[in-house]
């Protein structure tokens, strides 16, 4: 199921993106998407580096049954 781009999933997703390794150590917020990956797609940023994932611990990825985490370089797992 596709994760809808909504001001209510987009808030839920900043309390999980802004606290994720990889989101700040790479400056994510500085590139397209900016966040909200799930739905939004991955990062424009292709030199990012893996520093952990909070991803499935999110709310909006329980929701939508996501799988893989790491949506800022993946996109959700079908």
């Amino acid at each position: 199921m596709k994760v809808p781009d909504t001001p209510e999933n987009l808030e839920i997703c900043k309390q999980y993106c802004g606290t994720c390794p990889t989101f700040r150590e790479n400056k994510l917020m500085e590139s397209e998407p900016h966040a909200l990956f799930c739905a939004r797609g991955v990062s424009a940023k292709k030199d990012a580096v893996n520093k952990g994932c909070n991803c499935m611990d999110c709310p909006v990825a329980q929701k939508y049954n996501l799988k893989g985490g790491w949506f800022c370089f993946h996109a959700p797992e079908e």
